[in-house]
């Protein structure tokens, strides 16, 4: 009895041993074709290396697709610069009003008093009417005084010369003939069957809107601002401290929020207009005024700008476009053309200074004669953190 046990549980544990081996045969053998495979296709796909956190290594077809452009690291005259606030100002002469042509109630025409329209000189932007008033329509009165006065001036006309009437009847006949023409004519060409037609005299953007819907307005009132296509002006505003610099000025770049371009006033067509010699009170800031060319209409007025003086002068500086300046986690680098290996791009953090808005000043961290990358650096970069991310493994 004993003996038969033991050959049952002999047999028993041969028969499990055999199964657990088998099926660590047969998954060893799928991982090792997985692991294959896997391999094959990261050999051919793989287009980034990173071999080191510092490195990174781009195909010359993607280094293309990415735009890289490169820059060899040469020494040249940067002027000093001011980063100061400012803001898009019309230029002197690039507003005009619309103003009222009679009294009465406006009827707007459609949306074309609403901020930022564009109008047409000699469009109608509104009407005005006045027969709902207790004076009546100004314009229509306007009409009736000068058919009477006329009449009554071709009458003293035709008798002055008999001297049935004095000379100074006749001259009273005039005046009031030449004054009712002149209310006349001032809105004569404008008479509608809504009333009196507003058109603005210049086209342009409807900056600021004075009026509502059905408003009353009284004849001379503005009923809107008109900012011309053309100039603009820049003012920076300067902390007062930097007053007896502020001769040194020449010009000026700035950014505003609603492009990614830094612009220049020179490059404009502008000039630097003046510099201020006092502060308001309570406003510790002196106002830097440039004007340039607005023709593609690329501001508005009222839009703030991040400026960056310029002045005269300047000794030599290594610096770097201000796209090829990386920041991340709290450093600042750039990457820089391993010239020993073909492909291959070095992370180097760097030190920076003053910087244009363009440019940045590397005070440490390049050498003259070395190549960095300038566009495409931010793709560069989290192409180097994706290849840095290890593969996963398929182990059990």
């Amino acid at each position: 009895m004993n003996i038969i046990k033991l050959i049952s549980i002999l047999s028993i544990s041969f028969f499990l041993a055999s199964c657990h081996s088998a099926h660590d045969h047969d998954h060893d053998h799928e991982g090792h074709d997985h692991s294959a495979h896997a391999h094959e296709s990261a050999a051919e796909d793989r287009e980034t290396e990173a071999h080191d956190p510092d490195e990174v290594h781009l195909s010359d077809r993607k280094a293309q697709s990415f735009g890289l452009t490169t820059e060899t690291v040469t020494p040249s005259p940067f002027e000093t610069v001011l980063r100061v606030g400012g803001v898009i100002e019309p230029a002197e002469g690039g507003t005009s009003a619309i103003v009222a042509p009679q009294a009465g109630l406006v009827d707007i025409v459609g949306a074309s008093l609403a901020d930022g329209s564009y109008v047409v000189a000699g469009q109608t932007i509104a009407t005005i009417s006045g027969k709902s008033l207790q004076d009546g329509d100004a314009a229509s009165r306007a009409k009736s005084d000068y058919e009477a006065a006329k009449k009554d001036y071709e009458r003293a006309k035709s008798l002055i010369g008999d001297k049935i009437i004095s000379a100074k009847d006749y001259d009273e006949a005039l005046l009031r003939y030449e004054t009712a023409r002149a209310a006349y004519e001032a809105t004569a060409g404008r008479m509608t069957n809504g009333g009196v037609a507003v058109r603005p005299s210049t086209s342009g953007h409807i900056v600021r809107s004075d009026v509502e819907q059905g408003a009353y307005v009284a004849a001379g009132q503005t009923l809107a601002v008109i900012e011309h296509c053309g100039r603009k002006r820049l003012r920076a505003d300067v902390p007062e401290r930097h007053f007896a610099s502020l001769s040194k000025v020449k010009t000026a770049n700035f950014r505003i929020a609603t492009a990614d371009s830094t612009y220049c006033v020179t490059d404009l067509g502008g000039r630097l207009l003046s510099f201020g010699r006092a502060t308001k009170p309570g406003i510790p800031y002196i106002s830097v005024t440039f004007e340039f060319d607005d023709a593609k209409e690329a501001f508005f007025a009222g839009q703030y700008a991040d400026v960056f003086l310029r002045f005269d002068g300047g000794q030599d500086a290594i610096t770097v476009p201000d796209e090829a300046i990386i920041e991340s986690q709290g450093l600042t680098f750039v990457y820089v053309k391993n010239a020993d290996e073909p492909g291959a791009y070095l992370r180097r953090e760097v030190r920076t200074g003053r910087g244009d808005g363009r440019r940045t000043q590397i005070t440490s961290g390049l050498s003259e004669g070395e190549t960095v990358v300038c566009h495409g650096a931010r793709r560069l970069h989290l192409a180097s953190a994706t290849a840095a991310i290890p593969a996963h493994n398929h182990n059990h």
